[in-house]
């Protein structure tokens, strides 16, 4: 037994050397000051990242790196205060009744339409939908270790004039964990695609060519999957908005997350993990919105069971690195149009390393690449004097940059038909529409009426709709 990193090791057996993949980069990707080397040795690389390029190592690897760093929470070393705790507990009650009940942290009327799908490789694949079926759509794909209800904030004004669909991927939230742990970037593309298929988000004309462009959306691991996914099936993505996204990222933020096989001794250890890690500073709402979101009780009636994270402590992105990224990142821009979302002093990157990866792309064959930041809406708090984020203004912010991107696609798709002559645009005043809707209703009544007077065996009644006074708002009228 001995001393290694911070936490106690036994040596390991002794196994045949194995072979290197040329695919694997070769230094260690997780940060030097992530650990205490024995050596201090600056250039030292931990062999133990370098290595790892299975679901198994990336287990291991997550097990032992949570010995050390989540027993500082689960010993009550790094703990909530009285005060917070009682909030957070309260709080935690309150979003999770609305969850359930409503699909929504904030209650009825806010939550899109939570659905699944079994997909052929026997995932059952978890989204949740906003908005008309018929309005061009919008796709969200989220973090790693995170859920699709981390953009409720942001799809639901997205759904006044998109289709908005958030998906949990294998692994993550309520999606189903895949048993032989097949994880990789061409798995969770594959899923994607059978959604798209399945839903048909691009329409066809005639000659096959596909008619409705569409916003692919994601954030960190998300965007690594929708690049992914546009250079795969190329023409059927318009746009790719990339939220927190550098292809040199080092392994442990986009193949797998070092905390993923953490078990936290109660609730109150993991939401002081929540609270120091993301720099909430005691806000208890947030806090326990991210509980619901990304983490989940191992027995609901028993708070010493503990608690772990909505992911599958084996996923690991084998088929991913910083040269893969940067090719396909590279092929995408000279597929569709991009937009990088930098948030504003974000902790992972800085506002001159998203230019120079814009930059880079501007130089070659790119469609359109641009970046616009997403504000964090950070106010100082009168009574500790400390920074506090307003997560509100944070969605809000990134709402309306992938709306505007989205609005000039479509807007640009539009006018290509109309150049066309595939689509036509009329215009209809107000009395025009009230009696469109005023026959609408008209028909559907004598519908009902016609089917009420029918019997089984008797054939379908052929009838002419006749116009009736009804009363309806203005509201409610369409075209």
């Amino acid at each position: 037994m001995e001393w290694r990193k911070g936490f106690l090791n036994e040596a390991p057996p002794k196994k045949p050397p194995r072979r290197k993949k040329a695919a694997l980069p070769d230094e260690a990707f997780v940060p030097a000051e992530a650990y205490e080397f024995a050596d201090d040795d600056d250039d030292a690389v931990d062999p133990r990242v370098a290595e790892i390029d299975s679901a198994e190592e990336a287990f291991e690897y997550s097990r032992e790196f949570c010995r050390s760093h989540i027993n500082l929470y689960n010993q009550g070393l790094l703990k909530l205060s009285a005060d917070c705790n009682l909030n957070f507990c309260n709080d935690l009650k309150a979003v999770t009744h609305n969850r359930k009940f409503f699909g929504h942290h904030d209650g009825p009327g806010k939550g899109g339409a939570a659905k699944t799908m079994l997909l052929p490789s026997g995932i059952v694949l978890h989204y949740i939908e906003w908005g008309l079926e018929s309005a061009p759509p919008i796709v969200l794909l989220h973090d790693i270790c995170d859920s699709s209800h981390y953009f409720d904030e942001i799809a639901r004004p997205l759904a006044d004039k998109y289709r908005v669909l958030a998906i949990d991927m294998r692994g993550h939230g309520e999606s189903s964990h895949s048993s032989r742990h097949l994880y990789s970037i061409e798995a969770l593309v594959d899923d994607l695609h059978e959604l798209v298929v399945r839903l048909s988000l691009n329409g066809r004309d005639w000659g096959g060519a596909w008619t409705r462009p569409w916003v692919l959306c994601g954030k960190g691991m998300g965007a690594a999957v929708a690049i992914a996914y546009a250079v795969r099936h190329a023409g059927r993505v318009a746009g790719l908005c990339l939220w927190e996204f550098d292809p040199e990222w080092p392994k442990d933020r986009l193949n797998f997350y070092p905390y993923q096989a953490a078990h936290f001794a109660n609730q109150m250890a993991i939401g002081a993990f929540f609270n120091d890690k993301f720099n909430l500073n005691d806000e208890s709402k947030y806090m326990s919105i991210m509980f619901t979101n990304q983490a989940y009780h191992v027995d609901f009636n028993e708070d010493a069971a503990g608690c772990k994270f909505k992911m599958d402590p084996y996923f690991f992105l084998s088929d991913f690195n910083s040269g893969i990224a940067w090719t396909l990142l590279r092929e995408a821009a000279t597929k569709c149009k991009i937009m990088f979302l930098y948030t504003e002093n974000s902790r992972e990157w800085s506002y001159p390393r998203v230019m120079e990866v814009v930059d880079s792309l501007q130089q070659g064959a790119a469609v359109s690449v641009r970046c616009s930041i997403v504000h964090r809406g950070t106010t100082i708090d009168a009574e500790s004097k400390q920074a506090v984020e307003d997560f509100s203004k944070l969605f809000a912010s990134a709402e309306q940059h992938i709306l505007s991107f989205a609005d000039a696609i479509d807007r640009e798709a539009r006018a290509e038909l109309k150049s066309k002559g595939g689509v036509r645009y009329e215009k209809y005043t107000e009395a025009e529409i009230y009696d469109r809707w005023e026959r609408r209703q008209a028909e559907l009544q004598a519908a009902k009426e016609a089917a009420a007077m029918m019997k089984q065996d008797d054939t379908p009644i052929h009838f002419n709709p006749v116009s009736r006074a009804r009363t309806s708002p203005l509201s409610a009228l369409a075209a």
